[in-house]
C-alpha cells in the first residue's frame, strides 16, 4: 500500500535427473532410468494446449523439457503455518465481515491468521469509541467494531492479528487486550493514562465483551506496535519525509518510536510502553515492532528500532510491495519474488547481529501485494493472472527463506473500475480474483519443505517447492510461468513405493487474464466442491508431468517410504 524502494539478489533453485510423467488428467509415464536431458524449453503447439484436466498421449521416446528431483529421505525445514495470513479491513464494515459467501470462501482458501484493523486506518482506530460507536471518538462508526472482528474469527475459526493505534495510549492498548483475551472477574487495574482517563480493570473489558455475547475469552496472541510509522507525511514529526503517506502521528524515527518522548501528560508513548502495559494483562501475547525490507531505508529506520528494541522486541514487522508503478512489462513480475527475498532476509539478518547480538526474531511480512497504492495500477494487474503466479512464488520464496508470517493485503479491499484492486476478494460482489486460488493450494501443501533440484530457470519458467504433507505424502506445488506447456521428468528419490496420487491446478488463458480455471471450471462453487482433484494414476518413484500454461499445480503424491 506505500511506496517501497527494493534492489534485487538472485536466488535460483537447482538442477539435476529425475524422472516422470503425468499429463492433464493424469495418466503417468513410467521412466524406468534417466537418460541426458536438453533443459531448454520446447514451446507446444498452438494447437496443442496442455490442459490441467486433459490427458496427452505418452510420446515416444520420451521427450521433457527439464527434470526435478526431491529427496524424500530429508528432515526438511519447517513452514510456519502463520505465513498464509490475509488482512480484513473494518471498511469492509459489520454486514460485510457477516455476509455468508465472504465467510464460506474465507475458510475454503485456508488463510491461517487475520490481521487487523486494516492498515492506515490502524493508527486513527480509537477501539472502543468505535465500538461504543461514539462519533466524537471514532472516525468510521459505519466500520466494523471489535465485536464483529471477534465474530469474524470465530466463524472462520482462524487466528487474529490486531494493529494496535499508535497515537493511543499504552493503557487504551492494555484495554484491548482485556476485551479480547481477559476473564470478567479479573480485578487487575489498568490505570489512568497520560491523558486523565482511567481505563478501570482488565476485567471491566472483559465484562463488555461478555455483555455482546461471548462470556469466554477469543484470544489475539499477535499485536503490532502502529502501522508503517516511519512513513509519516512530512510534518507529523522527526525524520519524516516529503513523501510520506500515513497521517497524524508524531515521529518518524526509529529510536523514538521504541522509546517515546516527554514526561507526564506531554509524553508521547513508545513501542516500550505499549508492550509493557498490554503483557501486563496477557504475558503470554506477542507484540511485535515496525520495521523496513531493508534497514538503511527510510532515514536508518530499521537499524535504530533494532538498536533500541531487538533485544526485547517478539517479532519483526515488513511490509513489501515491489512496485510503485507498473514496471516496463507484465512478465517482469514473474521473476520479482526470485530476486528479492533473500536480500531482505539476509538484511534484517545481518542488523540483528549488529546490534542486536545475533538474536533471530520471526520476520512478519505483515502485508504484501504486487503495488504500492493500488491508484497506480493503471492495468488492474493486481486482480490479473499475473499477480496469481506471482503472488504463490512470493510465498514459497519467504517459505524458503524462513519469514515466519506472512499477511497479504487483503481479503477485500474495495470496488473499482479503473485501477487494481487489492483483494483476493472484490468487496462488493466477492468475485474470487486470480490471486484467490494461491491459498487453497499452499495451505494444503504441508508444513515441511523438501530439497528440490531443478533443472529450470526458477524466474522464467518453472518454480517448484517441494514438501512433505505427511509420512505417507509428498507434495509439489508447481509455478508454470510460460505461455507454454512444460513437460517435466520428476524423480522422488528415497521412495520404495507410490500408490496414487492427485494433482490441483489453477491456469490461466494469459498473464492478463481476471478469470482462471481451478481444476478445469471457470467458476467453481464457494467450497470448491464441483472441482475437485484430479487423480493421478500409474505414478511411481519416476514419472513424467505435464504443467499447463500460466498455472500453478499441487501435485500430493501418496508413498510408502
Amino acid at each position: 500500500m506505500k511506496y517501497r524502494s527494493i534492489w534485487l539478489l538472485g536466488v535460483l533453485l537447482l538442477s539435476s535427473l529425475l524422472a516422470l510423467q503425468a499429463c492433464g488428467s493424469q495418466t503417468a509415464q513410467v521412466v524406468p532410468t534417466p537418460r541426458p536431458v536438453d533443459a531448454s524449453p520446447t514451446p507446444l503447439a498452438p494447437s496443442e494446449p496442455a490442459l490441467p484436466s486433459e490427458a496427452s498421449p505418452a510420446p515416444s521416446p520420451v521427450e521433457y523439457e527439464g527434470t526435478l528431483q526431491l529427496d524424500a529421505t530429508a528432515s526438511g525445514q519447517a513452514i510456519d503455518a502463520r505465513l498464509f495470513g490475509t488482512n480484513v479491513p473494518a471498511w469492509l464494515n459489520p454486514n460485510g465481515l457477516a455476509d455468508p459467501t465472504l465467510i464460506e470462501r474465507t475458510i475454503t482458501a485456508g488463510t491461517t491468521v487475520i490481521r487487523m484493523p486494516g492498515g492506515s486506518w490502524s493508527n486513527h482506530y480509537d477501539w472502543l469509541g468505535c465500538q461504543l460507536g461514539d462519533e466524537a471518538n471514532c472516525y468510521w462508526t459505519w466500520a466494523a467494531q471489535p465485536i464483529h472482528f471477534l465474530e469474524l474469527l470465530t466463524r472462520v475459526d482462524q487466528e487474529g492479528m490486531w494493529t494496535i493505534n499508535f497515537n493511543g495510549t499504552s493503557q487504551e492498548a492494555a484495554a484491548l487486550v482485556a476485551f479480547f483475551n481477559a476473564m470478567p472477574d479479573d480485578s487487575r487495574e489498568i490505570g489512568v493514562d497520560r491523558r486523565g482517563r482511567d481505563w478501570k480493570t482488565v476485567g471491566h473489558w472483559a465484562q463488555l465483551r461478555a455483555d455482546l455475547g461471548y462470556p469466554e475469552p477469543v484470544p489475539i496472541t499477535l499485536w503490532e506496535i502502529g502501522n508503517e510509522i516511519y512513513g509519516g507525511k512530512e510534518d507529523v514529526g522527526k525524520g519524516c519525509t516529503p513523501w510520506g503517506w500515513e497521517e497524524g502521528g508524531w515521529t518518524c524515527d526509529g529510536t523514538e518510536y521504541v522509546l517515546g518522548r516527554g514526561e507526564g501528560a506531554a509524553r508521547d508513548e513508545g513501542f516500550l510502553d505499549f508492550r509493557n502495559a498490554m503483557q501486563a494483562v496477557d504475558p503470554t501475547i506477542l507484540v511485535g515492532a515496525v520495521g523496513v525490507p531493508f534497514q538503511d531505508d527510510w532515514n536508518n529506520w530499521g537499524n535504530d528500532v533494532i538498536a533500541a528494541a531487538g533485544d526485547v522486541m517478539d517479532f519483526y514487522v515488513v511490509h513489501q510491495y515491489p512496485y510503485y508503478e507498473p514496471p516496463r512489462s507484465i512478465q517482469e513480475p514473474l521473476a520479482e519474488p526470485q530476486q528479492t527475498w533473500q536480500a531482505i532476509v539476509a538484511d534484517v539478518h545481518a542488523s540483528f547481529d549488529r546490534y542486536a547480538g545475533g538474536r533471530r526474531v520471526p520476520i512478519a511480512v505483515t502485508e504484501y501485494n504486487l503495488f504500492s497504492f493500488q491508484d497506480f495500477d493503471s492495468e488492474r494487474w493486481m486482480t490479473r493472472a499475473i499477480n496469481m503466479l506471482h503472488l504463490a512464488d512470493t510465498i514459497g520464496q519467504m517459505a524458503v527463506h524462513g519469514v515466519a508470517m506472512g499477511n497479504q493485503w487483503n481479503l477485500a479491499n474495495g470496488e473499482t473500475d479503473s485501477f487494481g484492486n487489492y483483494g483476493l476478494l472484490d468487496a462488493g460482489s466477492l468475485e474470487r480474483y486470480p490471486q484467490y486460488y494461491v491459498f487453497p493450494l499452499w495451505t494444503n501443501f504441508g508444513n515441511t519443505l523438501l530439497p528440490i533440484e531443478s533443472s529450470f530457470d526458477p524466474a522464467t519458467t518453472l518454480s517448484v517447492y517441494a514438501g512433505r504433507k505427511d509420512e505417507n505424502t509428498l507434495t509439489l506445488l508447481v509455478i508454470n510461468k510460460q505461455g507454454q506447456a512444460q513437460r517435466a521428468l520428476i524423480a522422488l528419490d528415497g521412495v520404495a513405493d507410490v500408490t496414487g496420487g492427485r494433482v490441483d491446478v489453477a491456469a490461466a488463458d494469459s498473464l492478463e487474464a481476471m478469470q482462471v480455471r481451478w481444476n478445469g471450471v471457470a467458476d467453481p462453487a464457494n467450497d470448491l466442491s464441483d472441482a475437485p482433484p484430479t487423480e493421478l494414476t500409474g505414478v511411481s518413484s519416476r514419472f513424467i508431468y505435464t504443467f499447463a500454461p500460466y498455472s500453478i499445480s499441487l501435485l500430493q503424491i501418496d508413498i510408502r517410504p
